[in-house]
């Protein structure tokens, strides 16, 4: 009996050292760490490029768009660093050559316009601006680029997602649209789908599914401009849908779609982007400043079967989001912000950020450094 006593009390006192000891020695790991990589975003200096600059005898105009041409992916002449950029609701793509400062220290030494390439219908003809409003522009391995458009006024065209050649500009597919998302009326108010004269604001292709000549599927983003009319509470701007699609070469399909919340300080979502594994920025017009959000997706609702997202929202889970950086932090004002897109990898190893700020003269290009060790060109 007492060899059993020692041995139960020998047992509790195990028993209570491994829970001390476990307690001690588990560190704590707080549940934003589980969601979000750690990534430090450091400002570098801006650049402006007057609208009034000519390319081919026009105006260059003001860039509401960018997007990079990831290297490896079409035929570059030489080894400058190329965005692709749309104008003012011009029905054009312009090829945007940025030249760092050889020095390698990380400066820009200038921005110039290489071309301009004319966007068409699928009959080969010149598309103009009064038939559709370019909004985004998102680069695909295809040698092509997908463009959102909003509704013109007095149009009963619906916004699309397109994608465009990059050669001849020529429309090559569209991305199909749940029925939620085109416009529906009972007598002349409108009950349904996206509001005139918006559209899909934000666009953007992951680079993880990219391959040669874009044989691989690969996954596109985008993010409504406006709540929908069956979303909209009254005085509530918030809430915007998330869409998640994966582009195929015969067929592309929607995978999810996501509630994406506003800032209740924000007037706009300027754009989201997608980098490698799996991180997301977006950026948002926040006053005469701008705030920069780093994204998770992967515990957010699906909410491509709910008709309408109005009212109690406590059982959806939306996207979530962490702040990365205040631009009035830094003392700059970009009253018009309208796009931002990942970039080259710079000098110092880290990845290049721009963000455009629309000026009454032309354009403000905000060079940033993004740094983490999961990003990889």
């Amino acid at each position: 009996m007492k060899v059993w006593k020692k041995w139960v009390k020998s047992l509790m006192v195990l028993g209570c050292s491994f829970v001390f000891l476990t307690a001690c020695s588990v560190p704590q790991v707080s549940a934003e760490s589980r969601f979000f990589v750690d990534l430090s975003l450091n400002f570098l200096e801006k650049y402006e490029l007057s609208k009034f600059i000519l390319f081919n005898d026009q105006p260059g105009g003001t860039f509401s768009s960018l997007t990079y041409k990831i290297p490896g992916y079409g035929n570059p002449t030489d080894e400058g660093i190329r965005f692709y950029g749309l104008t003012d609701a011009s029905a054009k793509i312009q090829t945007i050559k940025f030249d760092l400062n050889p020095s390698g220290s990380m400066n820009l030494q200038d921005i110039s316009l290489e071309n301009s390439t004319i966007l068409k219908n699928q009959q080969n003809q010149p598309l103009s601006d009064s038939q559709l409003y370019p909004d985004s522009i998102a680069f695909s391995p295809r040698n092509s680029v997908f463009i959102s458009t909003k509704t013109l006024e007095k149009s009963e065209l619906p916004p699309s997602i397109a994608e465009y050649d990059l050669t001849t500009g020529q429309l090559k597919n569209t991305v199909p649209l749940s029925s939620f998302y085109l416009p529906q009326f009972k007598d002349s108010d409108q009950i349904r789908g996206i509001e005139p004269q918006f559209g899909f604001k934000a666009l953007t292709i992951s680079p993880d599914g990219f391959s040669p000549d874009g044989r691989d599927p690969f996954r596109l983003f985008t993010v409504t401009e406006k709540p929908l009319i069956q979303d909209r509470d009254p005085e509530d701007e918030t809430k915007l849908r998330l869409l998640h699609y994966v582009i195929a070469d015969r067929a592309s399909f929607l995978v999810s779609e996501t509630l994406y919340l506003l800032d209740k300080t924000s007037q706009k979502l300027v754009n989201i982007v997608a980098g490698q594994s799996g991180i997301f920025l977006s950026l948002e017009q926040s006053g005469d400043s701008g705030k920069i959000y780093q994204l998770f997706t992967g515990d957010a609702t699906d909410t491509s079967r709910i008709a309408s997202l109005k009212g109690d929202l406590s059982k959806i889970q939306p996207v979530r989001k962490k702040l990365l950086l205040d631009l009035q932090d830094l003392g700059i004002t970009v009253p018009n912000l309208t796009g931002m897109t990942l970039g080259s990898r710079l000098p110092d190893g880290s990845q290049s950020l721009v963000i455009l700020n629309h000026q009454n003269d032309g354009t403000e290009f905000l060079l940033f450094s993004l740094r983490s060790d999961n990003i990889r060109d």
